[in-house]
Order: C-alpha cells, then structure tokens, then sequence
C-alpha cells in the first residue's frame, strides 16, 4: 500500500528494505520536530519519516542567499571553496570539452572554475536569487531540470543534490533524457555509513546532521539501485571522506561541527589523505561519489 512517504515506498518497491526492516532510528531532524528518522536494519539505508513536508517550493522561494548560509555570493563562495577546487581537482578531466550541465548549482562557484575546461557551461538552480545572480554574470541558468535542453549534454554533475529530490527515480529518467549517449553523470551524496554516525552512533552528530531536507542517506547499494532503475549502466561507486580527522577529534570533544576549521594544526595533507583511506578501506566515509553512463 502506498503511503505520504515516497522515499519509504521506493525503497520497498526496488527491494531495497521491506517494512519488517524498517524501524525509528532517531526521534527528529534538527529544524523539524514532526519530522522523525528511520533506518533500514536489512540495507543500513537512513531516510525520514515522511517525505510530503518537502518540494520544489522550499528551494526556490528561499530569500537572498541565506540558502548559503552567507550574506552575499562573495561570502558564500568562500565559505565553500575547498570543496569547490576539490572537485574542480576531481573532475576536471571528465568535463574537460564537454557540453556540462551542472544541476543545484547554488552560488555557482565550480561553475566559475570549470566553465574554462569545458566546451559548454550550462546550470539548474531553482533558487531565484542565486539563479538570477548567476544569469547576470552571464551563465545559463535553468530554473528545473526539465527545461534544459535534450539529448545534449556529455556530463551532467549532481554535488550533494539527489538527497533532496523527493522522486529520485523519476528525477534521474528525466537526467537521463537530457544526456547524449555514452554521456557520465556524476553524482556526490552524504553516506548512511558515514562513520560517526554507524561507528560512533555520536548523538550530537546525528542531531546536527539529520535535517529535513536530507531525504536519504544512501549506501553503495541502494544508490548503485537506484541509477540502475532509472535507466543508467557502468555505475561506480566510491567512498570520499569530506572531513577530516580534525574535524572528527572535535565532535568527540566538544559535540560541535567545524574542528577542521578550529584545529587546523590538527590537519596535514598525508594525515588527512590517510585517515580518508582508511575510512573508505572500511566504507564509513561520509560521501559517496558516484559515476554511471548512458548506454
């Protein structure tokens, strides 16, 4: 029987979870309380209770660039930018010449660093503000996916997107449709097995990072599924660990976000590239970044 929880009744439907496996993980997110946490005990999949609360809406009528969490696009571009040259460092090559479509963009800022490598630049952002900052600076900016263009695009890239849409499935077809063939999608999400929350069960951590917007956390399988279905061959799945040990070291300390920002005497390039290793060696990093092909 179908209920208001999409991501639930998708998961049941591809055999993902069955409601034997399911059961209450976590009494709410961090800005909703009529919102709670569920988790599969068969897959370790985590999704919310409910999936109504949430549509295209709440994105685009978001005022300025508090989205962001910044005052302006400078800011905001700042506040996110090794994550920005990470990917540029990441993907570059894949997008290098190529007709790139890069969905929830946001401010814009791998737009800004990718755009020169690639042969065609073009953005979905339902976010008017942002969207209409991004058209000033002269890009092309969608306000949906559906009105892009189709059969045209060589890569499309989704950096911590899919998590929010509330019909995957039928949001990847339509990715899919907008692809030319041997096109890639790349597609970079927060893990189920992220390891403070399956190693640690850190509380402060799950109620920081549980939010209402945060639809599912998905792991290896149950991402490589979805694509799958949608239509999509060749998928590669990969663990990424985003935060470093720092970062880790001050939640078990001090139950807050941001050590890597507040202990970066904690941090070097080998320390941080090993402990990411070790968390992928044993699939509890926070992010999966994901490749597949149209066929």
């Amino acid at each position: 029987m179908k209920t208001k929880n999409k991501i639930k009744d998708l998961l049941i439907e591809l055999g993902i979870c069955s409601s034997e496996t399911i059961a209450p993980y976590f009494p709410k997110v961090r800005d909703r309380d009529d919102v709670a946490v569920l988790k599969c005990g068969k897959s370790g999949v985590i999704f919310l209770s409910r999936s109504d609360h949430m549509d295209i809406s709440h994105y685009s009528e978001k005022p300025g660039f508090s989205y962001q969490g910044a005052p302006d696009r400078k800011t905001a571009l700042v506040s996110k930018m090794e994550d920005t040259q990470r990917r540029y460092d990441q993907f570059k090559m894949l997008i290098s010449n190529k007709k790139w479509l890069d969905i929830g963009t946001g401010v814009g800022g791998i737009l800004d660093l990718l755009s020169p490598v690639a042969l065609e630049t073009e953005a979905v952002e339902p976010q008017d503000v942002a969207r209409k900052c991004l058209s000033d600076l002269g890009y092309k900016v969608y306000s949906s996916i559906e009105d892009a263009r189709d059969d045209n695009y060589e890569v499309i890239t989704l950096f911590h997107v899919l998590e929010h849409f509330t019909d995957p499935i039928d949001t990847l077809i339509t990715i899919r449709k907008k692809m030319v063939k041997g096109a890639k999608i790349i597609i970079e999400i927060p893990h189920a097995r992220d390891f403070l929350i399956s190693f640690f069960e850190h509380e402060a951590f799950k109620s920081f990072t549980f939010w209402s917007e945060h639809l599912i956390l998905h792991t290896r399988e149950s991402i490589a599924k979805f694509l799958a279905k949608a239509g999509f061959s060749n998928i590669i799945v990969n663990g990424y660990q985003r935060y470093p040990l720092a970062n880790h070291l001050y939640w078990l300390s001090k139950n807050k976000p941001g050590g890597h920002i507040s202990w970066p005497y904690l941090r070097t390039a080998a320390l941080d590239r090993e402990y990411a290793n070790m968390l992928a060696a044993i699939d509890k990093t926070d992010t999966l970044i994901v490749t597949a092909e149209k066929l």
